[in-house]
This record gives C-alpha cells, structure tokens and sequence, in this order.
C-alpha cells in the first residue's frame, strides 16, 4: 500500500468514535462522550484534531465500517498523521484486525495510532508492545461474550423459545402456552401483503420485480418500509412457500474451491511481488480460491494465511531481522515488526529480545561460513 507522504511536521489527528446496540442499552457509552475526550486530550497535547469520524450501532469485530474506513481513508491520502481513539475496543475486538492495521498503516514511524485508555502509542516499540497485549485482551472479552450468548441462546432454543421477532405476518399476544412462551396471531393487514407476495410468485415474478411492485404501490415492509429481493426470500421461506428458482442455462464453469494449502502458497508468492493484503485477497478470488466461509477474502484473512505461513520459519525470521536491525532497530522493537509482518515463532505470539539476538547471531554464523 502506498500512503502518502504528510509533509506537515505538525501532529495532525483523525479521531475515531464508535458505540454498539448492545453498549448503548447497557452500558451508557455515548459518542458524544467520546468525542469530548478525543477533543479534550488534542487541546491539552497540542494536537491539531482535523474531524471525528463515528459508526454507530457496528459490531467491532469486522474492519468494514464506513466511519473507520473514512478515517483510514484521510490517512492515506496524507491529511492527517495520527488515528486517536479513547480505547482500543473501540477500533477493533479482534487481534487480527489490529496486527492488519499495524502491518498496513502504523508500522510506518511518520503514522500513529493513539488509545488514550492504555497510554497505547505506535511511535515506539514498547508501545506497539503494549497494542498487542491490549488487542489479545480485547480479542479474549469479545470471545468469553459471545461464548455465554451463544450458551444463553442454546438453552432458550432448547426450551422451545422463540428467538427474534415474529415473522411477517404475525405478532406476539399476550397470551402464553403452557410453558409461558407468547403465542403467533396473525396480523389482519400483513396477512393480505403476504397473500399478493404469493400470488405474484405464484405467476412467476421475480423476487427483485415484486419488490418493485411492492415499493411502487406504497405497500411498506416492516423494518425501514423498503422491499428487497432479499428480504422477500426470507418472508417467503419463513411462511413456508417453496421458493422456485427459474432454470438458467449458463456455459462451463470452473468451480470455486477451498484449499487453504494452495491459497497459502499463493498468497506468499504474491506477498513476494509487493502485493498489498487487499489485492492478495482479489487475486486469489479472481484465481477461484475461497475462504472456508463466505466468498471474499478480507486483508485480515490474508494476513492470518501469511501468518500460519511464516510460523516457525527460522530462516526466513533470521533474514528479516537482519534487515530490520541494519535498519538501526532495537531487539525488541524487530520483535514487534515480524509479528506484524506475520513472522511469527513456532510458538507463543511474540519474539522476546533473547529470541531476536539468537535470530541475528544464527544469520551471521551463516554468513561467516559462506
């Protein structure tokens, strides 16, 4: 990835803002909160606040979120030098996607990440230290919540309780079975929707042209009061209409496969070529190798096959340590870059400075011998 380079010497900053349902309900975390500490640390600090970018209601757990990315996106384009949030959970739950940040953007001294919880700062080594520490934790509280949701969810599921809203078409009563679970009435106007949904599929329109129908006829749908062919399917699915899918006739095609094997070696003979994570995951997609789930490779993906790659590969640790330490590294900082770089050793998640100096001194026995 290219970023351009910010010639303003000045520490500029992005600030960075994000809160989810479940927080808000619980929890009281607010975006105005956050953004008066963002503005509050920046004033004490001398440092220019350029905007603050939010996402509201967006698990952190995924990298695509259009505040985040706008923010990410000034970084690129040079106008600012410095991302700042007031906790590292805020910019991700996942270890992965940090060390994808890390790798693609602060691994570069001009560009900082600022947590103002955690005093983490990316402008030295023992504070990229302190990132990682931070996102392991980060990454085991998001984990243990979804382990005891997904546990509370089973049970409920197991007691015969139905999770969720009611379908189209219904509406919870006050009334409740033997066992206390409310029972399905069927709504009067919703029904009659459902019955011109079913004609319509019965004559053999398309999901996407009943939907048409639908919006043009002022007819809403639940939620935002807009038809989608998705959602149809759904409406459909649940009432229990077989869905007919119109035969299309289609030339050969080369099936898609997973083969993380053939996907890792690919994807390190890209690396080689100086592709970024991003279009290493186009490449292999383009190539017909796919993830286990779902059918796009995302950076961090990428960067967990590059990762399981370089797992205890000594000598390619020992040649990228040298040339960080001819870079005027210290142990501990070269540590820090090969994990981020994906270098990882054959076990635990870090390189300790004693491990960095037996790297160095294998790689100069090697050389002396040669």
């Amino acid at each position: 990835m290219r970023i351009q380079q910010h010639t303003n010497t000045t520490k500029t900053a992005i600030g960075y803002v994000r809160v989810s349902t479940q927080e808000q309900v619980t929890e009281g975390v607010s975006l105005d909160s956050q953004r008066d500490k963002l503005r509050t640390y920046c004033r004490l600090h001398g440092i220019k606040l350029i905007d603050i970018k939010a996402d509201e209601g967006i698990s952190g757990g995924t990298l695509e979120r259009p505040g985040l990315q706008a923010a990410l996106e000034m970084i690129r384009r040079g106008r600012t030098n410095t991302l700042i949030v007031v906790k590292l959970d805020r910019l991700s739950r996942s270890l992965r996607d940090v060390c994808t940040l890390v790798e693609e953007f602060f691994s570069d001294e001009r560009y900082h990440l600022l947590s103002l919880c955690g005093m983490v700062n990316t402008h030295s080594a023992a504070g990229r230290m302190v990132l990682m520490n931070l996102a392991n934790y980060a990454q085991f509280e998001r984990e243990m919540i979804s382990e005891r949701t997904r546990d509370a969810l089973r049970h409920m599921m197991a007691q015969g309780i139905r999770l969720g809203p009611a379908p189209f078409g219904y509406e919870f009563s006050q009334d409740v079975d033997d066992q206390g679970r409310r029972l399905l009435v069927p709504l009067a106007h919703e029904q009659e929707v459902l019955r011109k949904i079913k004609g319509m599929r019965a004559e053999g329109l398309k999901l996407h042209e009943i939907a048409r129908r639908l919006n043009e006829a002022k007819i809403p749908a639940r939620r935002d009061g807009v038809w989608r062919a998705q959602r149809l399917s759904i409406v459909l699915r649940r009432d229990g209409t077989k869905q007919v899918h119109p035969f299309r006739p289609s030339g050969p095609r080369i099936p898609l496969r997973h083969d993380r094997e053939a996907a890792t070696e690919r994807a390190k003979e890209l690396r080689a070529q100086g592709l970024s994570l991003s279009q290493i995951g186009q490449r292999l997609r383009k190539e017909r190798l796919t993830p286990l789930r779902g059918g796009v490779w995302h950076p961090a993906q990428v960067s967990e096959l590059l990762r399981g790659a370089s797992r205890g590969d000594r000598e390619a640790a020992a040649r990228r340590a040298v040339e960080l330490r001819a870079e005027g590294m210290h142990l501990r900082e070269i540590g820090v870059r090969l994990v981020t770089e994906g270098i990882l050793p054959k076990e635990g998640g870090i390189w300790h400075p004693a491990q960095v100096h037996a790297l160095l001194a294998s790689e100069e026995s090697v050389n002396r011998g040669c």
